[in-house]
Parts: C-alpha cells; sequence; structure tokens
C-alpha cells in the first residue's frame, strides 16, 4: 500500500470516527481500517478497545473492503458485564453514521437473549453485542434462553461468514478456552465464507496467542496506590466508614467489591447514612438498570458500589476507585475505571483492601511494591503477573456430539457429560436463570408433596403468556435454588402448560415466572431474595395487531415460492459451490412435501369454512385472534419426517432429504418416538400411505407407503456421514440448513399479515 493511498484512508477513517464518535481516532486504530483485525490487540484500559473493536471492522465492510470483511461481527462481553451500555453506544455509532437499517443491531444479553430477529436476515450485515455464556452456549448449539430448535440456525450464522471479537480475554474464564478451540476447529473443518476471531487485552497475554498489536491511545492517566486500612469492626460495616472517609465531595467514588451479598450490604450502610449511593451488579430487570447507568452519568457527587460487572463493556470514571483485593486482570479493569479521562489533573486515588477470604498474592505483592506511587495504563499493561492458565476447551469430538439436538419436543432430560456445555462457558457461579414477575392466581397442585410451598404455592392461569424480555431479570442459579420450593413456575415443554419448576428445570437462561406478591426484587436493589416487598410487575408492551396467513396456500404454490426465496438468498450471500447451491434450491422446493399426509391436511382444514380443494400447505386465518389448529389425533406427527421419507424411498440424494428434513431442527441426526407414542415414529405408522404430488415443475412423486421399522437407525448413519464428509463439516451443513429454513420462512411471510376480527368466511 502506497505512502499517499495510506493517507487518503486514514483521512476518511478519521472522518468516518469522528462522524461516529465526535472523537479523532487514535493511530492504532487507523492501521486495523487500513489492516483488519489481528488475532490479538493489547490496549492498556481507557485507551478505545470497544471503539478499536467497531469501527475498523464497519469500515472495512461498509467502505473499503466489503468482499473480504465478515459480514457479521459478534462482540462478546465477559459474562459478568453490562453488555447494554455497549449495545447502546454502538447504536448511537450507528445512527450518527446512516443511513438507518442498512446495519443490523441485537443484543444477547440477560432477558433480551431470547430475541431471535437477528437470524432471519442472513446477508445483512450486523452487529451482535452480547455476554459470552448467551453468544458461545449458541457456538455450541446449545444456546442459553433459546428455543432447542433454532439451536442449528443460530450455529450456523455464527460460524459463517464471521467476525468474533472477545473483550478482555483474561476475564472470560473457561469460555477463553472454548473461544480458541472454535476458532482452531473452524480453521480444520472448513466454513461456508470465511470467520475470524480477535482477542483483547489489556493486560500481556498468557494464552499464547500471538500476533499481538500493541494499541496506544488515550490520555496518560494518573492512578495513586494507597492500601486501605480498615478501621476495627465487622467488615462490611469497616469498609463503610473507609469509603466515606475516602470520598471527595463533588466528585464520584465507585466502590467494586467481589462479593454481590457485600455489595448489597455496603449499599445499604451507605445509603443509611444519608450519602447519594447507587447499586450496580448485573442482575436487575432491563428499565431498572437503564435507570440506574443513567443516574450514574448525570450525578457526580455520589457512590457507587458495584460487582464485578463494572469490569468490561462499562464506560464510567471515578475521582476515587476502592476495590477488594482481586486477580490481575480484574484489578487492571477496575483501575481503567478510575480517573479514566484524565479529567483529574492532579490523579486519582486507587485504594485497595484484601477481603475476609485474602486475595492474589502476586498482585497484593505488585500493589505492596507500588505504594504511594502513581501509575499510568502503559505501567499497568507492562506488568506480568502469572495467571493460571484456563481450563481446557471442548474437543473435535465434543463439538461434533453437541452437532445433534435431540429431544426438541420433550421435557428437557439431564445433559450427558457429552452434551454438556456449562462448565466450558463459565464459573458456576456465574450461571443464571431468567426471572419475570406476575401476580399469580392461588393453584392446586398434584404431585410430591415436596413440590409445595408451606404457605401454598400460586399458579399461572393456563392462558397466561410467556415473559417479555424486558420482564426478565437474570438471576444467579445458586440463590434461585434456595428459594422455597414451589415458589418458581416454568412453561413445560411436552404439554406446553404451566407447572411448578424442579430442581432439574433450574438450568442457564431457563425461563421462570415467581408471584409479585412474594417480593424478592428491589427496583433500585435489583434481585433481592430476602426482600419480602411486592414486586411491581413491569409495563407490559403494547400488544402487535395478530398477524397470520390471510389466504389459502396450496402445497406447489407454497414450494415454488420457498425455492424462489432460496435463488434470492442464495444471490445475495458470498458463491458457494454449484453442488451446495444447488441442494439448497431443491431442499427449498421439496422440503414441504410430508404436508400431503392425510393427519395434516384434515389439521388444515379443521374448523376452516370452505377450504380449496387440492393439496395445502397454509390455511387461511382470517379472523382476530386467530383460529388454533386442531390438534391432530398424532400428537407427535412431524410432516418433515415424511418428506425425509418420501425422498428417502425415492432414492434423492442424502443432502437434499437432510435439508428438507431439518427445516423445522426437530428431523437431524437422530429420530425417536416420543411420549408413548411408539410403536408411532413422530406421528408417522409404518404403512402410512402418501397421495401423489405433482409440481409445476414437472416433477412428481407417486403414491407409496411410509416404512419407518429401519429408517432411525438408517438415517443417523448417513446424518453422520454429512456432518463428517470434509466437504461440508458441521459449520457447513448447518449453514446449509439455515438457507432453507429462512427461505421457508420468507416465503410464509408472503402470505401473513394483520387479522381483522370477524368470523372467517
Amino acid at each position: 500500500m502506497t505512502a499517499e493511498l495510506t493517507t487518503e484512508l486514514t483521512a476518511e477513517f478519521e472522518t468516518f470516527v469522528r462522524t461516529a464518535t465526535g472523537h479523532i481516532p487514535y493511530r492504532y486504530q487507523a492501521r486495523l481500517a487500513a489492516e483488519g483485525l489481528p488475532t490479538l490487540l493489547r490496549v492498556p484500559t481507557g485507551g478505545g478497545k470497544t471503539v478499536a473493536s467497531v469501527l475498523p471492522w464497519l469500515y472495512r465492510r461498509l467502505v473499503t473492503a466489503p468482499e473480504d470483511t465478515p459480514r457479521r461481527l459478534v462482540l462478546v462481553l465477559p459474562r459478568r458485564s453490562l453488555a447494554d451500555q455497549t449495545f447502546v453506544r454502538v447504536g448511537q455509532w450507528l445512527e450518527r453514521l446512516g443511513p438507518a437499517g442498512v446495519v443490523g443491531l441485537h443484543l444477547l444479553a440477560g432477558g433480551a437473549a431470547q430475541e431471535g430477529g437477528w437470524r432471519r436476515k442472513p446477508e445483512q450485515t450486523a452487529i451482535l453485542v452480547g455476554t459470552h455464556d448467551m453468544v458461545l452456549s449458541r457456538a455450541l448449539m446449545r444456546g442459553y434462553a433459546d428455543w432447542r430448535p433454532m439451536a442449528p440456525v443460530s450455529y450456523g450464522l455464527l460460524h459463517t461468514d464471521t467476525q468474533w471479537v472477545f473483550d478482555e480475554l483474561h476475564l472470560l474464564g473457561p469460555a477463553l478456552s472454548t473461544s480458541v478451540q472454535l476458532q482452531r476447529l473452524r480453521d480444520q473443518l472448513g466454513t461456508a465464507a470465511a470467520t475470524r476471531t480477535m482477542w483483547t487485552s489489556s493486560t500481556w497475554d498468557p494464552a499464547g496467542l500471538g500476533g499481538a498489536v500493541l494499541g496506544s491511545g488515550g490520555p496518560a492517566t494518573l492512578r495513586r496506590v494507597a492500601r486501605l486500612h480498615l478501621p476495627p469492626g465487622p467488615y462490611p460495616q469497616a469498609l463503610t466508614e473507609a469509603v466515606a472517609a475516602a470520598h471527595v465531595p463533588g466528585t464520584r467514588t465507585v466502590v467494586v467489591l467481589n462479593s454481590l451479598e457485600r455489595a448489597r450490604a455496603v449499599h445499604a450502610a451507605l445509603a443509611a447514612t444519608g450519602r447519594e449511593v447507587l447499586l450496580l451488579h448485573p442482575y436487575f430487570r432491563a428499565a431498572d438498570r437503564r435507570r440506574i447507568l443513567a443516574a450514574i452519568e448525570g450525578e457526580r457527587d455520589h457512590v457507587v458500589v458495584a460487582t464485578p460487572a463494572l469490569e468490561a463493556g462499562l464506560d464510567l470514571s471515578s475521582r476515587t476507585l476502592v476495590t477488594e483485593l482481586a486477580p490481575w486482570a480484574s484489578l487492571v479493569q477496575r483501575a481503567g475505571r478510575c480517573n479514566r479521562y484524565g479529567e483529574h489533573p492532579e490523579g486519582g486515588d486507587l485504594l485497595w483492601c484484601t477481603p475476609p477470604e485474602g486475595g492474589d498474592p502476586a498482585t497484593a505483592r505488585w500493589l505492596t511494591a507500588h505504594e504511594g506511587r502513581t501509575v499510568t495504563p502503559a505501567r499497568l499493561l507492562a506488568a506480568r503477573i502469572d495467571e493460571p492458565a484456563p481450563p481446557p476447551g471442548p474437543g473435535r469430538a465434543d463439538v461434533l456430539a453437541l452437532f445433534d439436538t435431540p429431544d426438541t419436543d420433550s421435557a428437557p432430560a439431564p445433559e450427558t457429560p457429552a452434551t454438556a456445555v456449562d462448565r466450558w462457558i463459565g464459573e458456576p457461579s456465574e450461571l443464571t436463570a431468567l426471572v419475570a414477575w406476575r401476580a399469580l392466581e392461588p393453584a392446586e397442585l398434584t404431585g410430591p408433596a415436596e413440590l409445595t410451598g408451606p404457605a401454598g404455592p400460586a399458579g399461572p392461569a393456563e392462558d397466561e403468556p410467556d415473559p417479555a424480555s424486558a420482564e426478565l431479570c437474570p438471576v444467579p442459579l445458586g440463590e434461585l435454588r434456595q428459594l422455597p420450593a414451589g415458589r418458581a413456575w416454568l412453561r413445560d415443554a411436552l404439554d406446553g402448560r404451566w407447572r411448578p419448576a424442579r430442581p432439574a428445570d433450574l438450568r442457564p437462561g431457563a425461563r421462570l415466572l415467581l408471584d409479585t406478591r412474594s417480593g424478592g426484587y428491589l427496583p433500585d436493589r435489583g434481585w433481592t431474595p430476602q426482600s419480602p416487598v411486592p414486586v411491581p410487575p413491569e409495563a407490559a408492551a403494547p400488544e402487535r395487531p395478530a398477524q397470520g396467513c390471510t389466504s389459502w396456500v396450496s402445497l406447489d404454490q407454497h414450494l415454488q415460492e420457498t425455492a424462489d426465496e432460496a435463488h434470492l438468498l442464495l444471490a445475495a450471500l458470498p458463491e458457494l459451490p454449484a453442488g451446495l447451491r444447488e441442494a439448497v434450491i431443491r431442499a427449498a422446493r421439496y422440503h414441504d412435501l410430508g404436508k400431503c399426509h392425510d393427519a395434516f391436511q384434515e389439521k388444515l382444514r379443521a374448523g376452516r369454512a370452505d377450504p380449496p380443494e387440492g393439496l395445502l400447505a397454509k390455511s387461511k386465518n382470517g379472523a382476530e385472534p386467530p383460529l388454533p389448529p386442531l390438534r391432530p389425533a398424532r400428537p407427535y406427527f412431524r410432516h418433515e419426517l415424511v418428506s425425509a421419507l418420501l425422498l428417502w424411498h425415492g432414492g434423492h440424494d442424502p443432502l437434499v432429504t437432510y435439508l428438507a428434513a431439518a427445516h423445522h431442527g426437530h428431523v437431524r441426526m437422530t429420530v425417536r418416538s416420543r411420549g408413548d407414542e411408539a410403536p408411532l415414529l413422530l406421528g408417522v405408522a409404518d404403512g402410512d400411505r402418501t397421495p401423489p404430488v405433482e409440481l409445476s415443475t414437472g416433477e412428481r412423486f407417486p403414491a407409496q407407503a411410509l416404512h419407518i421399522a429401519a429408517f432411525p437407525q438408517a438415517w443417523t448413519e448417513r446424518a453422520l456421514s454429512l456432518r463428517d464428509d470434509p466437504g461440508l463439516g458441521p459449520f457447513r451443513l448447518a449453514f446449509l440448513e439455515t438457507l432453507v429454513r429462512v427461505a421457508d420462512w420468507r416465503s410464509s411471510a408472503r402470505h401473513d399479515g394483520p387479522l381483522t376480527p370477524g368470523p372467517l368466511t
């Protein structure tokens, strides 16, 4: 690259960054825009890592190198961070850059993680901001707070045409090894389009990632190191007194404690003195978290008491920072919130103390050696403090075993060692479920007596809707398990009814309901399990107009329209080999052949007035609310299994057959009977006959009998051969599944619209 071209690109990037942020980029950020993101980026705290992680990629994607830049950016923050602020900042940058809608922005953290709109536009340039538990669980095909049949779509997109950025590798715990191993497996097994990873660090590189670019920039901010000597007495009270004495009137003091319990205690003690004090941790509902963050930004003379959530993903500065002794990487992150922008020219105070359980000796030695000295971010970056290596991540065999998604319609069963992913994602203390509060009515319980609480349970009504993302509060699983039995309710995956949660249900990402009258939450303190104060329910979101299919759609029409959508989608994405493109189009054209089965045709016509003749794919819903489909006599019936059997018996290409069968995420690697339906297989009986099907393309599928006796084992063997085919592999195969499913969604959406009140005509 010539010097003239480099100067021109630097000037254009400077304009790009100034438009987005109002600031001039640092030199290293301009280098990233010119050369692309490296494997490892080392930048001192406060040195602009978030800008460096997003805007150079975006500039290359939109301006200088769109064909060589992955279309999705996944910005992964440590689980304990508050991703909301980063999400809002990136949204502000996109709004200033415009035009709206060119770049999608999605949040995969807390309650928002259950939203899946990002999956419907695989061709769009998009940014996903999330915590590593929510994002990495999806990259392992076991998405927390996600619907299991959607797992292959998330998996397929996250491993295709994606630039991963992991913020602060030292704070990721087991997820660091997992992220490294997944990138290695993508390189080994192949992807449909280039997928890369960058890790960022404000300390050194114990993972040996190499390829480091040392970013410099930001003000040479000063922090004076001093040990906080606590007065005699109980630790929380002594710490409270020391914080009050250290606070400089008219400024912000931040207190970071390793324990949520201690943070609650110190916050309460400081609040009792009449001082303006705010509590910050990850366990708030979204609206309350936004309100607290806004209050922190708007106030100056106050104290913020925080858990390690402050360490990453939060743009916050203070005159005085009090921290408990912590591992080196955590301490560096906390120090970065002291005089972060040099707004105190005389320097800030970095005060530390040893918690009751002790702390990291190496970090204590470094702090003691620098007692009374002023340190800069560069000095912290240059320090070498040995830290334990993270545990190993999943191996190739583990990732391949996770490609299966069995029992998607049944009640959750304990994961086997081969398919449990928690140990590769986070420490047990960091895992959370999602809780909402509703005014529940008393309900009668049947079943074991140990499920009932001492005062009798309150249960949701049968028509109680699922909680929306705004209602959900992340709650540590350890604290949730300490609630009295019968307090938490969830919707059963098997029959769709609400029931009391059992111990086995308390998994990462589980969505639960609690009674507002049972307490457990305060708007200014978040999750507070000991609080008996009734919880105000989150305001209900405005109801969306009812949507549904507004016309009868024949089977032939739907299949042709899905094939058309597959053509359009493939044209907007990186070129696939001709054989794979043809397999996607043919699978789209055949995916719903199984709807010809009498059980499905009867369901489509049930309760509808004057259905047309011929084989149908969609039934008309002309009233609000839409008519519920009639439950078939075979409750586990899956029409895509019939599609697979028709193609299987007809000798069609194995990849086409697999993609057609997998288009709802239920019929993939393994197929087995569910519930008590045996000897049926997903609602299909051996010897069932299908009528002849003739497509407008001229293709004919004769009437035939379906044979299921030997099918499950033979199907699994063939599916495994596709997964392990060097020309496919798990990442490409899931991406091809995704393309067929998106084409199906889009063809169905052609006939969706608002439903008007009144009877069907």
